[in-house]
């Protein structure tokens, strides 16, 4: 029988949490993020992959899984990035009244978490987790959070989430070169949690405000400028996260892009550039394989739309 959204208030309870953290260009880019919750021991509501955060509502902009299949998968070895992906889609289940989607690719991680999980780019926390020093001062600003080192999106990120979820009770995990992931047992204690690092952080750093997105058709005023002092090669050939990788190619920097969601991500990236100089710390770029590897998954299975 097919999950009806009508008689659960899940949908509702996803949709909130997608619009809180969507919402905010310094916490989501273009189609970064992502959000899940819970539905008793198997059924689990994930934004589906192409969908943007502030666009999923209770009648759609998700799948619905079966996560307790997944735990199980990653705790026997999720194996390979095609296979994971394979068997991550195979665990859709039917929504009634709704369009049928494709689980993200993080819907591994998700699934080995407590009820609510809400996963962000968030430039406060990707300050410390693209700098050198950042997840040492994170240690001393968060001593309870997790810092885990740089892995893929997909079967690598959710064997090092395994090791250290708990399925019960607050968490928090700093990912290095990629974002934050917190999980809570209700929305709101949820979102509090993500509020409350991405405070912290903000204010223990003294960070300048950030900046207004302004539509542009091409690059924005500030983008380009940025650009221009940073140098198109050094953007091209020192990346910072998957979603520069996705975003942020040749013709992207030219302005031939999509450019609501270019222009987001530059943004992000041109603003912890910036922090990182302030702050004397010393950036973290990826290892030329790690970027390798999305030349593949811009294929689909990590979709940047």
């Amino acid at each position: 029988m097919a999950f009806d959204p009508e008689l659960d208030r899940a949908p509702q309870l996803l949709a909130r949490a997608a619009r809180a953290a969507g919402s905010r260009p310094d916490l989501t880019q273009g189609g970064g993020g992502n959000v899940s919750v819970k539905i008793g021991a198997e059924r689990m509501l994930v934004k589906a992959s192409g969908a943007q955060l502030k666009d999923v509502t209770a009648s759609g902009g998700y799948a619905l899984v079966n996560y307790g299949n997944i735990r199980r998968r990653i705790a026997a070895g999720p194996g390979g990035e095609d296979e994971f992906s394979d068997f991550i889609r195979a665990q859709a289940l039917p929504v009634r009244g709704v369009l049928s989607a494709r689980p993200s690719i993080e819907t591994g991680f998700h699934a080995l978490l407590n009820t609510v999980v809400i996963h962000t780019h968030s430039v406060y926390a990707n300050i410390l987790n693209m700098s050198a020093e950042g997840h040492k001062l994170g240690r001393e600003m968060f001593p309870a959070a997790e810092f885990l080192p740089y892995r893929s999106p997909g079967p690598q990120l959710c064997s090092a989430i395994n090791d250290r979820a708990r399925a019960s009770g607050p968490q928090v995990f700093f990912l290095a070169n990629h974002g934050l992931a917190v999980a809570h047992a209700g929305v709101e204690g949820a979102l509090e949690l993500n509020e409350r690092v991405n405070d912290t952080i903000r204010r223990g750093l003294s960070l300048p405000p950030y900046p207004a997105l302004i539509p542009a058709a091409g690059l924005s005023a500030r983008n380009a400028a940025c650009l221009a002092r940073y140098g198109r090669e050094f953007m091209l050939e020192n990346v910072l996260s998957p979603d520069q990788a996705l975003y942020c190619g040749p013709a992207d920097l030219d302005g031939k892009g999509g450019m609501d969601a270019v222009n987001e991500v530059l943004t992000a990236l041109f603003y912890i550039l910036d922090c990182i100089k302030v702050l004397k710390f010393t950036p973290r770029f990826l290892a030329k394989a790690d970027i390798a590897c999305f030349d593949v998954m811009k294929s689909g299975r990590y979709s940047r739309k």
